[in-house]
């Protein structure tokens, strides 16, 4: 099993907006979720890559370059209502 196989488009869709620097409350507002359901994704996704922190995530999805394959095809901001 990948790493992908246990994140979904959302999963991708919060990181993107994580990167952006949102709020998780803004995050769950965007994405029709409540703030709550946000945190325990994140810390689901913590999980699944063995992080203990969100700045280690950050780095972690940076150094598996997980968010690249979503931003070549544009989906992730797609998705997430950002344009660039």
């Amino acid at each position: 099993m990948t790493i992908n196989d246990r994140m979904d488009d959302v999963d991708f869709r919060i990181l993107a907006l994580m990167r952006d620097g949102l709020s998780d409350a803004t995050i769950g507002r965007k994405l029709s979720r409540g703030h709550r359901t946000i945190q325990r994704r994140i810390c689901h996704m913590m999980d699944s890559l063995g992080v203990s922190g969100r700045f280690a995530l950050g780095l972690k999805v940076a150094e598996l370059n997980l968010l690249a394959a979503q931003d070549l095809s544009g989906h992730a901001r797609e998705l997430t209502g950002l344009r660039q």
